[in-house]
């Protein structure tokens, strides 16, 4: 029976301070943890035995998931006492993996695919390990595949800035989309006690011994390392969701909404549960709520993520945000993004009455958390 193996350590830097409070594994897409999702589309494929392997704020995820019985699947933790990198974060699991093939993922990506295609695809090539990929405008952030299209063999694998493309122009490319199929002999390249990539050290090795193959990802995938990429990321997701739904469903929305029948809805918006939405509000379009949000009379929302517990006042106008858990917006708030440009507000924090959040053309505000916001900031 093929496992599974997460990689589920990361600092999520590039998201702070939104994963100061909370394990980027856990980061909520379309109101679920990232991570959670990868369970679910490792469980659709059959796989019943899972690891997670595990470092920064490891006991939350522990506390999260437990023994992943709640979750349909077997769950057992690995943790790095220093950093082993890829690879050696996989042979602290070989004892639970040695004797199946595995997924392998990591846990920072959003996807929407059919893992029982992978496997069966990887089962038809024999080879030692198969590489989810995925075509992009510009590869230049990514680990590279340059692949025999005939054949599904990968000839090489090209980390991040390893990839000169022929005359510096940059084209559509498949990139590393980080979800593996492996056979446990990959155990075999693996020096044990050390820190080893399997991106740069591993890969490239079997793509010279022509035992690594491509699989062609056509779902979604997205890669959460900036904020507004988990902006975009969740409006994708949530418009994936919403294209498999039969019904011609506009909106995923928790039957114990309680909304008052005056406030408007404009598709499509995702809400958890136990939220409430007051009247003359105008929520969406692009909209992801998550449980126990609290949304006061008159408030505008658009393009933004907010996570549980947040409490909004009345006659707020919120745009390209990013609300974490528990914060508290006073009445006559403002918040507004711009293109790439957020406005995030970290876990806990709270913005005072009429306070105008606007950010400006060329970067994000961001807010830690536990912080309290009394004065305008980017208002010119």
């Amino acid at each position: 029976m093929t496992k599974g193996i997460i990689i589920s350590g990361g600092f999520g830097t590039r998201l702070r301070p939104l994963t100061c409070t909370i394990p980027k594994p856990l980061i909520p897409i379309v109101n679920k943890p990232v991570i959670e999702r990868q369970i679910d589309l490792l469980r659709s494929a059959g796989v019943k035995d899972i690891t997670l392997a595990v470092s920064v704020m490891a006991d939350v995820l522990k506390n999260y998931f437990h023994d992943g019985k709640d979750f349909g699947v077997k769950i057992q933790y690995t943790s790095e006492r220093t950093p082993m990198g890829t690879a050696g974060a996989i042979k602290l699991a070989e004892d639970h993996l040695k004797d199946e093939n595995f997924f392998m993922l990591n846990g920072d990506v959003i996807l929407n695919f059919d893992f029982k295609q992978m496997l069966k695809s990887h089962e038809s090539y024999k080879g030692m390990g198969s590489i989810a990929s995925k075509i992009v405008e510009d590869p230049s952030r990514y680990g590279v595949l340059i692949v025999d299209n005939e054949s599904g063999k990968i000839n090489n694998f090209l980390e991040k800035n390893e990839y000169h493309p022929p005359g510096g122009k940059y084209v559509p490319m498949p990139i590393n989309a980080g979800v593996y199929l492996l056979e446990p002999d990959i155990f075999n390249y693996i020096q044990p006690g050390k820190k080893v990539s399997i991106e740069r050290e591993i890969f490239p090795k079997l793509a010279e011994e022509g035992n690594l193959y491509n699989f062609p990802i056509s779902g979604i995938w997205k890669d959460i390392g900036k904020p507004e990429e988990l902006l975009e990321g969740n409006i994708q997701l949530m418009l994936d969701i919403l294209k498999d739904v039969n019904n011609q469903q506009k909106n995923i929305i928790d039957e114990s909404l309680d909304i008052d029948g005056k406030a408007l809805i404009y598709p499509p918006i995702a809400i958890g549960e136990n939220v409430v939405i007051g009247k003359n509000c105008e929520i969406g379009p692009n909209v992801i709520i998550g449980d126990n949000v609290f949304i006061d009379d008159n408030t505008i929302i658009k393009e933004t993520l907010i996570y549980n517990k947040a409490y909004i006042s009345k006659d707020v106008k919120i745009e390209k945000g990013i609300i974490s858990d528990n914060c508290l917006i006073g009445n006559g708030v403002e918040l507004k993004g711009n293109n790439q440009n957020l406005v995030i507000l970290a876990s806990y924090v709270e913005v005072s009455e009429q306070v105008r959040l606007i950010a400006p053309s060329n970067g994000s505000i961001t807010i830690c958390h536990h912080e309290v916001v009394r004065e305008d900031i980017g208002t010119y």
